[in-house]
């Protein structure tokens, strides 16, 4: 039980980045037509790092929710 716990925490923290992905995408529309180019540089490199985060860590969630999936599917046909 405490494996889907984590596993619950992991996905809650991809939500996380979804808004704060979100959040960073409202300041580039805000920006756009500006002509602060460094300002929406920036605003660029935050979206792709909180990509990057977000599919690593769906990544790693998914892969363990699937790993605890078999293991009680094992555990089942055993017991």
């Amino acid at each position: 039980m405490q494996e889907l716990y984590s596993i619950m925490r992991e996905l809650l923290e991809v939500e996380y980045n979804q808004k704060s992905l979100r959040y960073i995408m409202k300041m580039l529309e805000t920006a756009y037509g500006q002509e602060d180019l460094e300002k929406e540089n920036l605003i660029v490199s935050g979206i792709g790092y909180y990509l990057a985060v977000l599919h690593r860590d769906l990544e790693t969630a998914i892969s363990r929710l699937d790993s605890y999936i078999a293991e009680t599917a094992k555990e089942t046909k055993k017991g």
